[in-house]
């Protein structure tokens, strides 16, 4: 199992760079354990995930939300987290 933490921390300005992050990229589909573990303060926070996987040649994109104190397991290729509403959340996810 590989395990990765999620840091999003945005510094207020308007690129996408700082509330983003890509936690994996592979070259085939995997499953993963995502986990919002909430913003800094323990306060409430919603992540955004956006999982793409392949399928018979074809890329199948979905995205879906996320909230605080909650995990998910999710299948595909690439994954990126981007934070909704705080300026900063943390998280984990895992290789299953």
């Amino acid at each position: 199992m590989e395990h990765g933490l999620i840091r999003l921390i945005n510094s207020g300005g308007t690129s996408d760079a700082g509330f983003t992050q890509t936690i994996a990229v592979s070259v085939g589909n995997r499953l993963y354990r995502v986990t919002n573990n909430g913003s800094a303060n323990g306060g409430p926070g919603t992540m955004r995930i956006r999982i793409a996987r392949t399928v018979l040649g074809f890329t199948i994109n979905s995205v879906f939300d996320l909230t605080a104190g909650r995990s998910v397991d999710v299948f595909g290729s690439t994954l990126s987290v981007v934070a909704l509403d705080t300026l900063q959340l943390f998280g984990t996810y895992d290789t299953i």
